[in-house]
């Protein structure tokens, strides 16, 4: 009777570790033809071997708990803000900021005997907030800045000006062939719209372009 219990255990047991077997060369096959299709689709041409295949489909869960990283836009964007800052002598402050100009790349655009106005590149803002905070008898009060997003706006006047210019490139091919004084009139008429429309986008474009990455800054001294 032991001998029949101890048997029976022992296919019970062996049953089960075939089936788990058979399960995991089930999952194993499952995720081998799942390369094997990327592989199809130009994806990894090799089977990976069975370690490799536990660290991918750790890998694959593990990801799902984390954020994808934003894609690098290339932004246009213009900024404009001011600082206020309290000192004993305006003049002299005013007089030595604007000769600290070239710590900031900063362009003196305007300044009087109680404040200087710069145009720099907004990069350096912080090191010019730097600067303010560790003069000795200066310190901010307050400031204020502003942003203006014109990737937009840059993107759909480009678009505009390629278009404009094929325009322009059919219409430098009509005015080849045309036969008649007439027809030449009519299409130099349309070239002379064309070219203004085009005149007029490059403007915008400049405008984007010299004010992209750029900051109007105002140091008010108090």
């Amino acid at each position: 009777m032991k001998r029949l219990m101890l048997c029976t255990l022992s296919l019970a047991i062996l049953s089960s570790c075939a089936y788990r077997a058979d399960r995991a060369g089930d999952s194993d096959e499952s995720t081998i033809e799942m390369y094997r299709a990327d592989a199809s689709n130009g994806g990894p041409s090799q089977v990976p071997n069975h370690a490799n295949l536990n660290q991918d489909i750790r890998g694959r869960y593990e990801g799902l708990t984390t954020e994808a990283p934003l894609e690098h836009a290339d932004l246009r964007i213009e900024r404009s803000g001011w600082i206020r800052v309290d000192t004993k002598n305006e003049l002299q402050a005013s007089t030595k900021l604007r000769r600290m100009a070239a710590q900031f790349d900063a362009t003196v655009m305007s300044f009087n005997d109680h404040a200087v106005s710069f145009k720099m590149p907004s990069a350096r803002i912080e090191t010019l907030l730097e600067v303010l905070e560790k003069t000795e008898g200066w310190d901010i009060d307050e400031f204020d800045f502003s942003a203006w997003d014109r990737t937009g706006e840059y993107y759909s006047v480009e678009a505009r000006i390629e278009s404009a210019n094929a325009v322009k490139a059919r219409l430098m091919k009509l005015l080849e062939s045309a036969a008649t004084v007439d027809e030449v009139l009519k299409i130099h008429g349309k070239l002379e719209s064309v070219q203004k429309e085009l005149d007029g986008y490059n403007g915008v474009m400049r405008d984007i372009q010299l004010r992209a990455g750029r900051v109007d800054v105002a140091i008010l001294f108090d």
